[in-house]
């Protein structure tokens, strides 16, 4: 059996794919399984994953309609059985995508909002999204239109970083003498810009405010992650902060989460990021404002999240439009979340007091 994966989101919708990536090579053990996917750091989080046989790298935005047309009739030619949309997949162009391919069986989800425009019926076998459920969860149901229901499993999400990653994050905590603080934050404080997106962010002065106030409480040093989005505002929190963190840029996302391995926690918006750190397991506080928590949490028990829980929080749904704050109040689910919320959230995560000890300390 062959069986095409299609992973078209960004990274962070992939890796909420991969616990469903395991019940799949479980069920079908002797399956050629691949993944598609249209982003370089979709295809980090996949790459070395041995639930697969190949991850394959298409970049349709930059490769235009014609090279894309040609790329999807290589693809056809693999004669797949069976293709599967990652949730979530709400658009035309990923249906297409999964139609093209040709596979015998395809599988995916129908939509509560702008469904009909995007053709799900191009799918063979399609379930209903839920709006009480995780997209871990989603994904996970999808594999039940092949009658796979795993029993006692329980879910996480996979991120398998090399010896060369583990290695490499050895060596930059060592040229920056990470071991000598009594702890060592990660930190992501912006998103990307697609769709608008960035509004979901808590407001870069305030974890400016929050670096120095977190310095002065646990005599910490930062790693503050920087993506090809990240630059403007990274650059702001170097020039407003006191306490200057240390950006780590270039990265790979597999390096990354073997740096992120090594910190004592994250602190994040609803990001990429977030999801690497749940999947690698580092204990995570997560700010959240329009988005949905329950669909896009950190899959992990090592959290604590950080919301105000306005009436009308959240308000995002899966579509084709753009970030708005439909209430007309300007993200006050995220303007009204203060340095100490953040910092009490901190607080519980590392369940200890306050330390002022010096950089010499033990953890």
């Amino acid at each position: 059996m062959k069986i095409l994966v299609l992973c078209l989101p960004g990274l962070g919708d992939t890796l909420m794919f991969t616990p469903a990536l395991k019940v799949l090579r479980d069920h079908f053990p002797d399956a050629q399984i691949k993944a598609l996917v249209m982003y370089k750091s979709s295809f980090d989080v996949l790459d070395g994953n041995p639930n697969l046989d190949e991850v394959i790298l298409w970049e349709f935005l930059k490769e235009g309609s014609v090279k894309s047309l040609k790329f999807m009739v290589r693809l056809r030619k693999e004669r797949f059985d069976m293709s599967i949309i990652a949730f979530p997949a709400n658009r035309l162009q990923y249906n297409m995508v999964s139609f093209l391919a040709g596979a015998k069986l395809r599988l995916g989800h129908r939509y509560k909002h702008q469904n009909l425009i995007h053709f799900p019926f191009l799918n063979h076998k399609t379930i209903l999204e839920s709006d009480e459920l995780h997209n871990v969860e989603e994904n996970l149901r999808l594999l039940e239109l092949l009658g796979v229901r795993p029993e006692d499993f329980r879910p996480t999400l996979e991120i398998f970083p090399s010896k060369e990653d583990t290695e490499k994050a050895g060596v930059f905590w060592e040229e920056h003498g990470l071991a000598r603080w009594p702890y060592v934050f990660g930190m992501h404080v912006w998103s990307t810009t697609l769709k608008d997106m960035h509004f979901k962010c808590w407001d870069k002065a305030k974890f400016a405010a929050l670096i120095d106030q977190l310095k002065e409480r646990y005599n910490c040093e930062f790693l503050l992650f920087e993506g090809p989005h990240d630059q403007e505002v990274n650059t702001f929190i170097l020039k407003t902060v006191r306490h200057k963190p240390i950006i780590v840029r270039d990265t790979t996302v597999k390096e990354t989460a073997a740096l992120l391995k090594r910190c004592n926690l994250l602190i994040t918006n609803d990001s990429g990021v977030m999801h690497v750190g749940a999947a690698i397991g580092v204990p995570l506080v997560a700010i959240f404002g329009p988005t949905n928590d329950r669909w896009v949490g950190p899959f992990t028990e090592r959290r604590v999240l950080v919301k105000k829980n306005l009436p009308c929080q959240p308000c995002f749904i899966y579509s084709t439009k753009h970030l708005e704050c439909k209430a007309g109040l300007n993200f006050e689910c995220l303007t009204s979340i203060a340095v100490e919320d953040v910092l009490a959230a901190v607080e519980r995560s590392l369940d200890v007091l306050p330390v002022d000890n010096g950089p010499g300390t033990e953890k």
